[in-house]
């Protein structure tokens, strides 16, 4: 059987710094307060010049250098984002156009909200096990500083900016173990894109309670699925998976959704406290949530720096507007 193996990583990262200082001069809050209630001391604000496009196409040619390979061997370009601006055609075909890459490449973007680098790599994943394609970019890059209301303090303090990418291979090696994608529909209305004034383009509005309350049981449950597929393993044999596994890399979203979920995976396996905690790899503190792109720049980063090595048995875990939520289960 062949397998998807990550080769290589890029991201990128706009220069303009926005820190919880600067929030402070533009809307009702303080240093502290976000601390507390994100974790996030600053994120990363595009330049007007900048786009999903733009960010990605940097990731994108990072992640090929890393690689060793050439631009014409990437036969499919999958790309999670939600700031395409215009909305259509879509960013990937911008991104393979830049890049000059083959002519004749297929291409898609993947809209799941925050999920969809997960959704990206799942696709990604299934077409280098199916034998359709052997080498596969995936991209997760927004700008989500053009849909974020600088008015209201519960959003405008979280998002930020970025792109991340990777590069797949088929391999006979163990690489993207299993993927697991899901949704709650009904619950779509919870985050949404409103419309400022009725026309225009729109911006962020969420429940932050009911947010809170599904991505932190959305995470603990996504991970548990990825590692358990059938749902039958019992406490011990699933938590002997869970002990395997050495780093999770979870969407930044927020740190307390974050340590909520790595709390609530050591309650239900009766793990040592801080077991599951010391397991997360988190950038929110210096980059915010910038949606598609936080799990890849994260993963790019934690290489880079030796956070990660190659062996390591690795779970990505999101959530996002829709709503949605998956894992992906990785041998890097």
């Amino acid at each position: 059987m062949h397998h998807a193996s990550i080769i290589g990583t890029g991201s990128y990262v706009p220069e303009r710094i926005l820190t919880n200082h600067h929030l402070r001069e533009m809307v009702d809050t303080s240093d502290k307060w976000i601390i507390e209630r994100t974790g996030i001391r600053e994120r990363r604000i595009a330049s007007g010049e900048e786009t999903n496009v733009t960010m990605g196409r940097i990731a994108l040619e990072r992640a090929i250098e890393n690689s060793g390979i050439r631009c014409e061997e990437i036969e499919f370009l999958v790309v999670g984002t939600n700031t395409t601006e215009p909305v259509w055609p879509s960013a990937s075909g911008h991104i393979a156009n830049l890049l000059g890459l083959r002519k004749d490449l297929p291409f898609l973007d993947v809209q799941a909200g925050c999920t969809g680098f997960n959704y990206a790599l799942s696709v990604a994943e299934m077409s280098i096990k199916a034998e359709q394609y052997r080498t596969v970019a995936v991209i997760g890059t927004d700008k989500l500083s053009a849909i974020t209301d600088y008015q209201d303090r519960n959003t405008c303090v979280l998002f930020g900016d970025g792109a991340g990418a990777l590069i797949l291979r088929q391999s006979m090696n163990e690489g993207i173990i299993r993927s697991h994608l899901g949704g709650n529909a009904k619950a779509r209305d919870l985050l949404i894109l409103s419309k400022k004034d009725g026309t225009g383009n729109g911006y962020i509005k969420m429940e932050g309670r009911k947010v809170y309350t599904f991505a932190k049981r959305a995470m603990v449950e996504s991970c548990f699925r990825v590692l358990d597929p059938s749902g039958t393993a019992g406490k011990n044999e699933l938590r002997a998976l869970f002990e395997q596994v050495t780093k999770i890399i979870p969407h930044q979203a927020n740190a307390r959704i974050i340590m909520g979920a790595a709390e609530e995976l050591e309650s239900r396996l009766e793990l040592p406290a801080g077991e599951a905690k010391n397991k997360m790899i988190m950038t929110i503190e210096q980059y915010g949530n910038n949606s598609c792109a936080s799990i890849p720049l994260a993963l790019d980063l934690s290489l880079r720096t030796g956070k990660l090595r190659k062996g390591d048995l690795v779970i990505f875990v999101g959530f996002g507007a829709g709503l949605t939520y998956a894992a992906n289960l990785v041998r890097l």
